[in-house]
């Protein structure tokens, strides 16, 4: 029997672009972007993973995190089920330095490269571009 994932994901917004992760799915070949984040460990607030995620992932620290919304997703990635209840919260960075970079270099837990781009925000915004996790593009 598979579980609900709980995760929690941070946007950041500067000048009217939005902060996301590139993702792809081998077995669909298809691109995707999302926002940074993770796993909600056991014993954890939301907001805690959230920022410890971005800490991990981009070395970072994330302040003044506020609540945009929850997703739920039903979803299959790499030929497998999934299902997660996403806490999607927006931030800053306390280095205003991540905000001069038109590309961020981290680390996945897993050891996977993770690059992450400023996008137009109204690019987001528009069909063209896909965006996990569902209802994001509502929140923003």
């Amino acid at each position: 029997m598979s579980k609900i994932r709980a995760k929690a994901v941070c946007l950041f917004r500067h000048q009217g672009r939005v902060l996301l992760a590139e993702g792809h799915d081998p077995v669909k070949d298809s691109h995707y972007l999302l926002p940074i984040g993770g796993g909600v460990d056991f014993g954890e607030t939301s907001v805690a993973a959230a920022i410890r995620e971005v800490k991990e992932e981009i070395g970072a620290d994330a302040i003044g995190l506020t609540l945009l919304g929850v997703s739920e997703n039903i979803f299959e990635y790499n030929g497998k089920p999934g299902h997660e209840i996403v806490f999607v919260y927006e931030g800053q960075f306390a280095d205003k330095a991540f905000y001069q970079q038109d590309v961020v270099h981290g680390m996945e837990s897993n050891g996977m490269p993770l690059v992450l781009r400023w996008i137009d925000q109204t690019a987001v915004l528009s069909d063209a571009l896909t965006v996990f996790p569902d209802g994001i593009k509502a929140m923003l």
